[in-house]
């Protein structure tokens, strides 16, 4: 059960939920090094057989979204994802699976989890900036914790994102986000969504009715896609080309509310 957070009451202070992998820091790219790795890999094991390097792409694309859908985000899937793909390769062409082979696969799958952190250009001052403005800034990720949190760590973001303002879900969707908002009273009207993902940031924050800002990874994932023509009702959305835009957003949309605030008095 996540705890109340105890705020700093600001009448203007937002609440702003920070994405991580490829918001924050580079993630994606790590996955499809591991990919080219893999169809390496695979070329060499069939090198005796005609294999198709389209046709396992398209199989481990498959299995790997499947996955996610079946699974959520944990930290198996991707490496269990190479080794499936491998074992249909086999039985479509009448090869004996190895043991060996299998081993070096998932060793592929699994080093993407402890590749060095690096944070995107302007990311670790843009939240500093954010902090020190007096507003409240929460990481939610999705992941396995354990993997999740030694990134956060190994970036050096504990300072900003302590454990009670880290929320880490192997499933992001609707749901895990309103449990966020109810079970830590963030305000609609206050609270914003920052993410690269269309399909778990931001169509979610849009159906509950936050505010939304979305940073498209411009290596993208298949899987980040989604349709995000989402019916906008008194919550903000904006779609940016760099982080480093998103403390002008929010200032000018706190100036709105002091000005519609203002406004508002003087006509009583």
């Amino acid at each position: 059960m996540v705890e109340p957070i105890e705020r700093r009451g600001r009448s203007m202070e937002q609440h702003l939920l920070f994405d991580l992998d490829d918001t924050l820091i580079h993630c994606n790219r790590f996955f499809n090094e591991a990919r080219d790795e893999f169809f390496a890999a695979m070329a060499d094991f069939f090198r005796d057989f005609p294999l198709d390097l389209r046709m396992v792409d398209e199989t481990q694309h498959n299995i790997d979204l499947s996955g996610i859908v079946q699974h959520g985000l944990g930290k198996d899937r991707f490496p269990e994802s190479l080794v499936a793909t491998y074992r249909l390769m086999c039985d479509k062409h009448g090869k004996k699976p190895s043991e060996r082979e299998e081993k070096e696969l998932l060793s592929i799958g699994y080093g993407v989890y402890v590749k060095p952190v690096e944070m995107y250009p302007h990311a670790h001052e843009t939240l500093l900036n954010l902090k020190n403005e007096g507003h409240e800034l929460y990481l939610y990720t999705g992941g396995d914790q354990e993997i999740q949190t030694s990134k956060v760590l190994r970036a050096g973001l504990d300072d900003i994102f302590p454990a009670n303002r880290r929320f880490i879900s192997e499933h992001k969707n609707r749901d895990v986000l309103q449990n966020i908002l109810t079970a830590n009273n963030l305000s609609r009207e206050h609270t914003w969504m920052i993410g690269n993902s269309a399909r778990n940031d931001i169509r979610p924050a849009l159906e509950e009715g936050i505010h939304a800002i979305h940073l498209p990874d411009k290596g993208g994932w298949a899987f980040d896609h989604a349709d995000l023509n989402v019916p906008v009702i008194g919550n903000k959305f904006h779609t940016l080309e760099t982080i480093q835009h998103v403390p002008h957003v929010i200032k000018s949309f706190v100036e709105e509310v002091k000005e519609k605030s203002g406004s508002g008095q003087k006509r009583s």
